[in-house]
């Protein structure tokens, strides 16, 4: 029996009619699908999106990966689940791994192939975008994020970033997008304050309880949320 084919599936930013067409196919052709089960948002989400997906009969199987600063540790547990997933290919299944946004972008699924592919070196595999949260945002807001010659920056704020890089946001012609901010939103407005930007803040996009907002008190009164952003953008009139 040979071994199966790894598919790395993007689910999009929460809304399951941003499934795209291939992604949904393949969901529905695998034998098993494994999931994200690190965080509550990460498991409701992923999990609601495939029961939205009509079709999909696949066995369901979640994870669990740590947050833990140590990198080393956490390498080790991604390598646990790649042993996992292993396991199910080398029976001849075809597996999935489902992640929300799109699967190398800042997604465990681009470590989990390295791991897999190690292992496996003839491993087949495909790779299935997904539409990512800050495109999602600025439909959402029907704003363009970067035109002509713009630059379009995306950081990871996990852990805020320092006073020069934030004050450098002030001379880049086009827009930054601030993901993982749930821990360091605050702050980050409160650095934000007097630049002579167009600070957006949106979260749980595509979800019952999306949140899409200016104005930095009804921000603050918002709790952490795990799938947030904050989108930062020249304010006046655009030239090209």
């Amino acid at each position: 029996m040979g071994t199966g084919k790894f598919y790395g599936v993007g689910l999009g930013p929460g809304d399951p009619g941003l499934v795209t067409l291939r992604a949904a196919e393949v969901l529905r052709s695998v034998d098993l699908i494994f999931s994200v089960a690190s965080r509550q948002s990460d498991r409701s989400v992923s999990g609601r999106i495939l029961d939205a997906l009509p079709g999909v009969v696949a066995g369901r199987v979640e994870l669990e990966f740590t947050m833990s600063k140590d990198f080393g540790e956490r390498l080790r547990r991604i390598e646990e689940h790649a042993e996992k997933i292993l396991v199910g290919l080398r029976t001849g299944s075809d597996v999935a791994f489902v992640t929300i946004g799109d699967p190398m972008t800042y997604s465990t699924c681009g470590y989990l192939l390295r791991a897999l592919r190690r292992m496996e070196p003839a491993l087949r595999f495909e790779i299935i975008p997904g539409v990512n949260s800050w495109s999602a945002l600025a439909a959402a807001t029907a704003s363009p994020l970067v035109e002509d010659r713009e630059v379009l920056q995306i950081l990871p704020t996990a852990v805020a970033p320092d006073d020069e890089t934030i004050g450098a946001l002030q001379t880049l012609k086009g827009t930054t997008v601030l993901l993982k901010c749930y821990r360091t939103r605050d702050e980050l407005i409160r650095k934000l304050r007097g630049c002579r930007r167009r600070v957006t803040y949106g979260a749980n996009l595509g979800l019952e309880d999306a949140f899409i907002s200016e104005d930095p008190a009804a921000i603050a009164d918002r709790p952490e949320e795990y799938l947030s952003m904050l989108m930062v953008r020249r304010t006046g009139k655009r030239h090209s």
